[in-house]
């Protein structure tokens, strides 16, 4: 539920983080024109889509069987907060999608702690 909350802020982040830079004094650092504002809003809507797509996957397969789930959300929400992180909502929705990759990972540790990263099984 996190990682979907995060997804929809990000995709609202990216929307108007874009409307508002075309502005006459702009919005988000000054040295990006419109250009880069329309680029950076369609990285954080595509980012919001695929956490969004991702938290659905995740959440129809179960929390238990879902590690690599939890360390894809981690990553994608770090790399939504690096590349287009600085718009308010994009920021907060990116966090709430690590948030809810570390809580999965968390669940499927607890849920089977034979679980090993690497080596025989």
């Amino acid at each position: 539920m996190l990682a979907a909350l995060g997804g929809i802020l990000v995709i609202l982040g990216g929307i108007l983080g874009f409307l508002l830079s075309l502005g006459p004094r702009g919005f988000g650092p000054a040295y990006y024109g419109p250009v880069y504002a329309g680029v950076f809003g369609a990285l954080a809507v595509i980012l919001g889509a695929v956490i969004l797509v991702y938290s659905g996957f995740t959440h129809i397969r179960g929390a238990e069987r879902n590690l690599t789930g939890g360390v894809v959300l981690v990553v994608l929400g770090v790399v939504t907060w690096i590349v287009v992180g600085y718009w308010v909502l994009v920021a907060v929705g990116s966090f709430l999608a690590v948030v809810a990759g570390l809580v999965l990972l968390a669940e499927v540790l607890i849920a089977d702690p034979q679980i090993r990263g690497t080596g025989p099984a």
